[in-house]
């Protein structure tokens, strides 16, 4: 029987049974210096579950929740349930959202420039004077109540945003000041996980509850977070910048004969850079291409100033970038490691950390406790591992096949195609573009293609015949133009990047119908194997003592990304889908097959397409006729 204390909370008229298993685990083993590791699929209620329960085990005790974000989707999730609270239980839970502070800006110009140009024009003009939300904050304050009223029953950042503007005062800088007047504090990673934020946010961990919800990918975020890029067209456009904007003669020539140094590095290192690898290289043979680095700063603060009085909007510069990358490098702890790399983007030089811990131990160990969930978390072991847990953790897990009947599942592996990258070759991809076209052809809604890289899928997709009506995901693809497109026709071929934005955080749904019919994972979406991967192997293996770690590192990383996959397509208890597991490694590798034979119920494998096919029409015509 669900506490009492803890239904005060709920944002729904009842709840669902899963949902109230989870908030009464969570409430009953909540505690100081305690972890909680909760799995359950999408669309059980997690994060209502989790609020209620850390609301009410926090109710009359000065321990604040703080919902930690790594996206703008992520925040609208608790802002919704703390709405629903207000309109359907009448609770009012006092809390502020706050994000990157560019995000949070309502002077629009200046929010589109790089974070780093972002803060200095930020404090250009609240030094002048010219940021009028900043004067009226600073001269009169905030009023907490006007606030509070003004942002309770907001449900997406968008709107938070706007509606402090319309007080007057700047949103980021009024929600910091109300941190201590809040009971919730919706806060981006950044804040407690970056090792060199620019900003900080003073909170009490120790007085505190981290929720942390889409928590399967934490270890990876933390270190994509801690990343820092050297580019060479960061190189080209400040050398561009330098010429145009600085007129003091000493100052120009100094900052060229820098940037032409370092535009060496990246003819003379890269010699034996495999396209799409990264290798390692020790930061003494980067420093050697850092000379009179100190006229870039000089030039920096001319070539903004330059760009200001001459009415240029994002008025940037990667100067900026490149001083702060090159600082990076002169102070670089033991847990960073300098990569050269080659990408779609070009030449770059990256600062990795290479631990996560060194990040996230700090953090995790010292909140009064946190809680950790997802749909599809690896095991708990290699997690905290990972993050250098030392507390007591607890763990509930709650299978797919708890939450969605059998029969609204079915999964089979077609072994006829792979993408490993021995094998991969013209014939692979068109074979696999043809099993594709059959499977758009066979059901009424959509496909859902996830490809291990953006190379895969544009190799298959140069083989999808005309008259296919596709989506393909690429750099400026927006989940709203994606949406808008279903809308106007679902029978779609939506051809996607594992862990990419079209795989994670979005739902193919309108008036409670899930568009996706089918899932087709095509190949086992193993990281690329490079210098940067290998060294986190090394990280597991001296920490966690697996027998496997390469298992742990790559198989885990690739198998979170095909249970995300898949869930695109079961979004709630009521949905059916189709998955095709598109790999012969899916049968025959023990690991994988062990592992989602143990998530999806009855796994079936097609000796050919038109077994595939015909598998997928009687499942689908079952389907119709419900």
């Amino acid at each position: 029987m669900i506490n009492t204390k803890v239904s005060k909370y709920l944002p729904y008229v009842g709840w669902r049974p899963l949902q109230a298993k989870i908030a009464d685990f969570i409430y009953s083993n909540l505690g100081e210096g305690k972890g909680i590791v909760v799995e359950a699929p999408t669309g059980v209620g997690k994060t209502a579950a989790a609020l209620a329960a850390a609301l009410a085990y926090s109710e009359g005790e000065p321990i604040k929740i703080i919902y930690m974000i790594r996206t703008n989707n992520q925040a609208a999730a608790p802002m919704r349930e703390l709405s629903r609270m207000l309109k359907i239980r009448g609770v009012f839970i006092p809390y502020v959202l706050i994000r990157n502070r560019a995000r949070m800006c309502c002077i629009s110009s200046t929010s589109r420039l790089p974070y780093r140009d972002f803060l200095m024009e930020c404090n250009y003009l609240k030094r002048t004077g010219e940021c009028n939300y900043y004067v009226k904050l600073k001269s009169n304050g905030v009023d907490s109540s006007l606030f509070m009223d003004t942002v309770a029953g907001l449900e997406s950042p968008g709107e938070y945003v706007k509606s402090v503007c319309k007080l007057g005062v700047c949103p980021y800088d009024a929600s910091r000041m109300l941190i201590d007047e809040s009971r919730v504090i919706i806060l981006s990673y950044y804040y407690l996980f970056s090792l060199n934020a620019p900003e900080v946010v003073d909170v009490d961990l120790k007085s505190s509850i981290l929720i942390i919800d889409e928590a399967h990918n934490l270890p990876y975020a933390i270190l994509d977070l801690n990343t820092q890029y050297l580019t060479e067209a960061m190189v080209k456009v400040a050398l561009s910048d330098v010429k145009r904007f600085v007129n003091d003669v000493n100052v120009k020539a100094g900052a060229l004969r820098a940037l032409a140094s370092i535009r060496a590095l990246f003819r003379d290192l890269f010699n034996d850079v495999s396209e799409q690898g990264e290798r390692r290289v020790d930061s003494s043979k980067i420093l050697e291409y850092f000379n009179d680095i100190e006229y870039l700063t000089e030039a920096s603060s001319e070539v903004l100033a330059s760009k200001r009085s001459r009415g240029i909007l994002l008025a940037g510069t990667p100067l900026s970038d490149i001083i702060d990358f090159y600082r990076s490098v002169i102070k670089m702890p033991k847990d960073k490691a300098l990569f050269l790399s080659m990408g779609n983007d070009g030449k770059a030089i990256v600062s990795r950390l290479m631990d996560p811990s060194a990040a996230a131990s700090g953090v995790m160990n010292n909140a009064y406790s946190f809680i950790v969930m997802s749909g599809t978390m690896p095991p708990t072991r290699l997690f905290t591992s990972l993050l250098g847990v030392k507390v007591k953790v607890s763990e509930l897990r709650i299978g797919l096949t708890e939450y969605v009947k059998s029969s609204n599942v079915k999964a089979v592996v077609y072994g006829e195609v792979t993408t490993k990258y021995t094998e991969r070759s013209e014939e692979q991809y068109s074979r696999i573009a043809q099993a594709l076209i059959s499977i758009y052809d066979a059901v009424k809604h959509g496909v859902l293609a996830v490809f291990p890289s953006y190379d895969t899928l544009k190799a298959t997709r140069k083989y999808i015949r005309h008259g296919v009506d596709l989506i393909v995901e690429i750099g400026t693809t927006t989940i709203e133009d994606v949406l808008e497109s279903i809308k106007v026709n679902p029978h779609k071929l939506i051809l996607a990047v594992a862990g990419g934005k079209l795989v994670e955080g979005i739902e193919f749904r309108f008036n409670d119908v899930n568009y996706i019919d089918a899932v087709a994972i095509v190949g086992v979406p193993y990281p690329e194997p490079n210098d940067f991967m290998n060294g986190l192997v090394d990280v597991v293996k001296s920490r966690a003592n697996y027998d496997d770690a390469w298992h742990a590192v790559y198989t885990w990383n690739a198998l979170v990304k095909v249970k995300q996959a898949i869930g695109r397509g079961l979004r709630s208890d009521k949905d059916r889908v189709f998955i095709i597991l598109m790999d012969y490694r899916f049968r025959d590798n023990p690991v994988i097959w062990r592992e989602m034979t143990n998530y999806l119920p009855n796994i079936e494998v097609a000796s050919n397409e038109d077994e595939l096919i015909s598998m997928l029409r009687e499942f689908t015509s079952i389907n119709t006729n419900q």
